[in-house]
């Protein structure tokens, strides 16, 4: 029996559409063991069950082993909320199905079969390396993040398929646009690793992907308003949607989250959450 987890991720960042990602500690565990037929099944208290997470554990362990397992999956990181579900799931299993076969790969060998199972390089990432990460043609790069930075998710009720948020981004933008875009993306990454809320400023606002999905849902976008009258450094849609990612200092990190909390009015939740370090294990 072999057992590996990964975990939950915020992609996008703004500005990083598609390329950068955070990995956070809620995680997706999986157990595998050498059976006479394929199955899976969800244990332990986890909130979070449902048959995306199933499919993709299913998928990534029939692309690497050659052999039947049976599977067993608990999940902390929460379905269709922008919080890299999928990534985990594909990550966990991946890696399960690859030691119950008596391979434990590297997390560079690693990625490389997650990236293309799961189809977003930044979740992909964060989920394997863990961190701050870029990708940039099949690279990855590792950033800084200031240690004064601590993330507030507001996770509501309702859940956005990534596939369903996509359709509205264009497939074109204007070169105003993406000058603008790179500008913020500079100020993301330095204001990340500095924690300076005068960059962080600079690098909000994101018109590629974030303007036309907050249209869809501009319950959301009052939400990252919330956060910043409240006192957080920086605001963003957390990967699709529809959940957001706030930073705070540590000194207003609970004025932030009850801030938020209030704005839910019980219809989500505002949770505080680490950066992971560790990636898959």
């Amino acid at each position: 029996m072999s057992t590996a987890s990964a975990p939950a991720s915020s992609a996008n960042l703004g500005p990083g559409f598609d390329t950068m990602a955070i990995a956070l500690d809620l995680r997706c565990r999986v157990t595998a063991e050498i059976a006479g037929s394929w199955s899976t099944r969800h244990v332990g208290p986890e909130p979070y069950l449902g048959d995306e997470d199933q499919d993709a554990v299913l998928a990534a362990a029939r692309a690497v082993s050659d052999r039947p397992l049976r599977m067993e999956i608990a999940n902390h990181v929460p379905l269709c909320s922008g919080l890299g579900s999928s990534a985990a799931a594909f990550t966990a299993g991946t890696l399960a199905a690859l030691r119950a076969n008596g391979k434990d790969p590297s997390h560079d060998e690693l990625f490389q079969y997650v990236k293309f199972l799961e189809g977003h390089p930044d979740n992909a990432a964060a989920a394997v390396y863990g961190g701050l990460v870029s990708v940039a043609e099949g690279w990855v790069v590792h950033h800084s993040l200031s240690p004064d930075l601590v993330p507030v998710l507001v996770v509501p009720d309702f859940e956005i398929r990534t596939s369903d948020s996509r359709k509205v981004v264009p497939d074109c933008v204007p070169l105003d646009v993406a000058v603008r875009t790179l500008g913020r993306l500079t100020a993301l990454i330095e204001g990340l690793r500095t924690g300076s809320e005068e960059i962080l400023d600079n690098a909000r606002g994101d018109e590629i992907h974030e303007t036309p999905r907050l249209a869809s849902y501009p319950e959301t976008a009052r939400l990252m308003e919330v956060a910043i009258e409240a006192g957080a450094v920086y605001a963003c849609l957390s990967g699709a949607g529809p959940s957001i990612l706030s930073l705070a200092r540590r000194d207003q990190v609970s004025t932030v989250q009850d801030a938020l909390a209030d704005a839910l009015g019980g219809e989500g939740k505002a949770i505080v959450l680490g950066p992971d370090t560790t990636g898959a294990r």
